[in-house]
């Protein structure tokens, strides 16, 4: 839909996002990343947080539907592959142990939330892509 915008929030500095994406090599993603150096969004969103969410059962389904899924374990090796050089220090240690989460916003109004259980614990990407379509489509 005309006025969509896809916006990325990530604990940080600028300076360090900007680094991120150029290893990442998204060129474009300036215009879609936004960095929380206070993490003042992760805290208004109330993310899950804490060193307990490192590991937990979420963690485990998490990694044992990307060893089972057709193609899961190549999807893993990429996302490793480029994350092995791009060990980033937050701003403050206590940072490090934030969970995220995938959104879906029309306006004030929450379409779609998603808060990451723990590490490797994401929304599931085809039901985003799902949402996204059909909130892109409609007029």
């Amino acid at each position: 839909m005309k006025g969509t915008r896809l916006v990325l929030i990530s604990i940080g500095k600028p300076e360090k996002g900007k680094e991120l994406l150029e290893h990442l090599g998204f060129n474009a993603g300036g215009t879609y990343l936004y960095v929380d150096p206070e993490n003042s969004s992760y805290n208004s969103l109330h993310f899950n947080r804490g060193i307990e969410t490192l590991v937990t059962m979420g963690t485990s389904f998490s990694f044992l539907n990307r060893f089972t899924r057709k193609g899961g374990m190549k999807e893993l090796n990429e996302v490793l592959l480029k994350w092995n050089k791009a060990f980033i220090v937050p701003p403050k240690l206590e940072q490090g142990f934030f969970q995220g989460g995938t959104f879906i916003f029309d306006g004030p109004k929450t379409v779609f939330a998603h808060y990451d259980e723990s590490t490797g614990a994401h929304a599931d990407i085809g039901m985003i892509t799902e949402l996204l379509s059909m909130c892109c489509t409609k007029s």
